[in-house]
C-alpha cells in the first residue's frame, strides 16, 4: 500500500509539473523545453533567469503596449529597455526599436519598412563601428537579456556565419580608423581656405593645422591615401620632409606653382 501511495505522489508530481509548465507554455510560447524550464525556473525560485533565446514573434510582445516590458535588439542580442519606457513605449521618440531588431536604422535614424531590418552587412565600415559603439552603450546602460534567433544567431544561440561577418567588417574598420588616426598625427591636414580673387585655394601650415598640435610646422603636399571605407583619396597634408623614408615619399607629391620650402601655396584643388 505505501509503495502504491508513493507511486502515485511520483506519477502526481510529474501530472502538477507537466500542467505548469503546459501554462507557462500558453503563457509565453516557448522554442523548446529548455526554454519553457527556465521560464518555469523563475516563477518556482523566484530568480532573474529566463529563457535566453528569442524568435521574432516573441520579441514583437515586448513592445511596451499595455504597460508591460519592453525589449529590444542591436545585432542580434536583446535588451531590456523597460526603464527607458519615455522613450521606447507607445508614443516615444524611440518606439520604432522596440519589440525588434531595427539595427539599421539605429545609423539611418529611418523608421520605413526598408530600414527597420536587422540587415547591415551592405553598410560602410564607418557606419558599422558607429552600430557596434551604440552596442556597447546599450550593454553599460541596460541588462543585456537574450539573443534574437535568426541573421545573428541559430536555433541554439551560437553566431551565424552572417555574424561573424559583420564583426570581421567591424574589426577590419576599427583598424582601419587606427591607421587612419596614425596619419593623421604623422600627416596633419592643411589649413584650406578658397581665395576667390585668383579662383586658387590658400592651404599652409602652422603648429596647430588640422588640430593636431606639435612642434613643428611642415610644408603643404598632396598626400595619397586611404579613408576610413578603404577608397583612394587624395588630400593636402603637412609633412616634414626629413623625417620620411623613401618609401614614405612615394605616396607625397609637390603641388605645381608652390616653392618646395614654402610653408603657404595657393593651389589649385579638385
Amino acid at each position: 500500500m505505501e509503495g502504491f501511495n508513493l507511486k502515485n505522489t511520483f506519477f502526481s508530481c510529474i501530472t502538477i509539473i507537466v500542467l505548469v509548465l503546459s501554462m507557462l507554455f500558453f503563457y509565453e510560447p516557448a522554442q523548446n523545453l529548455l526554454c519553457s524550464y527556465a521560464i518555469f525556473e523563475r516563477f518556482l525560485i523566484n530568480t532573474p533567469k529566463v529563457c535566453s533565446l528569442f524568435d521574432t514573434t516573441r520579441l514583437s510582445r515586448y513592445n511596451g503596449v499595455d504597460g508591460g516590458k519592453i525589449y529590444l535588439s542591436i545585432l542580434g542580442i536583446v535588451f531590456d529597455v523597460t526603464e527607458g519606457r519615455r522613450f521606447y513605449g507607445p508614443g516615444g521618440s524611440y518606439s520604432g526599436f522596440s519589440g525588434r531588431d531595427a539595427s539599421r536604422s539605429f545609423i539611418t535614424g529611418l523608421f520605413d519598412e526598408e530600414n527597420l531590418t536587422d540587415h547591415v552587412s551592405d553598410m560602410d565600415p564607418s557606419d558599422l563601428i558607429g552600430l557596434d559603439t551604440w552596442l556597447n552603450t546599450y550593454k553599460k546602460k541596460y541588462k543585456e537579456i537574450g539573443k534574437l534567433i535568426g541573421r545573428y544567431y541559430d536555433s541554439s544561440g551560437k553566431e551565424t556565419d552572417y555574424n561573424k561577418l559583420v564583426f570581421e567588417k567591424i574589426k577590419s574598420g576599427k583598424m582601419a580608423k587606427e591607421a587612419k588616426n596614425k596619419e593623421m598625427a604623422q600627416y596633419p591636414s592643411c589649413n584650406i581656405e578658397y581665395v576667390q580673387e585668383n579662383q586658387k585655394s590658400k592651404v599652409w601650415c602652422t603648429t596647430l593645422s588640422g588640430g593636431i598640435k606639435r612642434n613643428w610646422i611642415g610644408v603643404p603636399r598632396k598626400l595619397q591615401s586611404l579613408d576610413e571605407n578603404g577608397k583612394l583619396s587624395f588630400r593636402c597634408a603637412c609633412v616634414q620632409l626629413d623625417t620620411l623614408s623613401k618609401a614614405e615619399l612615394v605616396h607625397i607629391n609637390e603641388y605645381e606653382d608652390c616653392d618646395a620650402s614654402a610653408t603657404t601655396c595657393y593651389v589649385k584643388i579638385s
